[in-house]
């Protein structure tokens, strides 16, 4: 499966999204954009401020983003983590600083489950230099929904980043530090794929047939897994990949040659990998 390079010159991109025209969404955690690819070329979508992550098309046509807050270099430090949300109108609506008495610190990646409510993975500040040790927020787990959310659990040292749900309804989800894919079972958390050190797993995508590809950022792209969580090949990009979405056989991914979030930092890119897989799975509908 080989990698054609559609952009360049980006900041830090993840979460693509595919939108009902055709044209990709994708979040710069670098420049505080939402960025769009239509017609071959790269524009402006929405204009976050901070650091958005992720990304995730809901059943209203609106755009549900999760924030990451402040930029390392930016000028601008006021932006606040939370999960946000682009109407179809183009304004921004912040929809929750904090679930169950916790204040978010890092939301990162999210996804609607089938009980349509908003599972989101948040990377906490355990390795962001700019916080005391003992003020550093742990990572853990979160579902929002119309009544306030839900803490589901704590998930500490390990920097839970992806998020996906597979055919069954089952939540699975990235622990970058911990080199590993894991999976939720009976309200557990289980390893679904422990990954070599030289693979720091990120955003991921199930293909209908059920593999999972996986962007494993310093092994130079991406890891496709079976349904039984065996490796089954390796993508080489070259470049740290950072998040992927199926649309038809092509997998959009979005991808950094340096990976370090820097307000200033340009190395970023979006690349489409022609895969053999019929598409993907089709994400689950939600809205809030």
């Amino acid at each position: 499966m080989q990698g054609t390079l559609l952009a360049s010159n980006l900041g830090f991109p993840e979460g693509p999204v595919v939108m009902p025209d055709g044209a990709i969404v994708l979040c710069d955690g670098n420049t505080g954009e939402l960025l769009v690819w239509k017609d071959g070329a790269m524009g402006r979508f929405a204009d976050m401020g901070g650091s958005p992550w992720g990304a995730l098309l809901g059943s209203d046509g609106a755009v549900y983003v999760t924030q990451g807050g402040n930029v390392p270099g930016s000028p601008d430090q006021s932006a606040v983590p939370g999960i946000q949300r682009v109407n179809s109108d183009g304004s921004i609506e912040m929809l929750a600083t904090s679930i169950a008495g916790r204040t978010l610190a890092g939301p990162n990646d999210l996804a609607f489950g089938p009980d349509g409510r908003l599972w989101f993975t948040e990377s906490g500040t355990e390795q962001d230099d700019r916080f005391p040790e003992d003020e550093r927020a742990v990572g853990a787990l979160y579902v929002l929904d119309t009544d306030g959310g839900e803490f589901l659990m704590e998930r500490p040292g390990v920097y839970p980043n992806g998020i996906a749900f597979d055919a069954q309804g089952r939540l699975y989800w990235t622990e970058s530090a911990a080199h590993r894919v894991c999976r939720l079972d009976d309200g557990q958390a289980t390893t679904f794929c422990q990954l070599s050190d030289n693979h720091v797993p990120d955003g991921m995508a199930f293909a209908a047939d059920g593999r999972l590809f996986v962007c494993t950022t310093i092994s130079g792209g991406l890891t496709v897994l079976s349904a039984e969580g065996e490796v089954l090949e390796e993508i080489a990009l070259n470049e740290h990949a950072t998040n992927c979405i199926f649309d038809g056989p092509a997998l959009y991914v979005t991808a950094t040659k340096v990976a370090e979030i820097h307000a200033d930092q340009r190395t970023g890119s979006f690349w489409r990998v022609d895969t053999d897989a019929s598409g993907g799975l089709p994400l689950l509908p939600g809205k809030l």
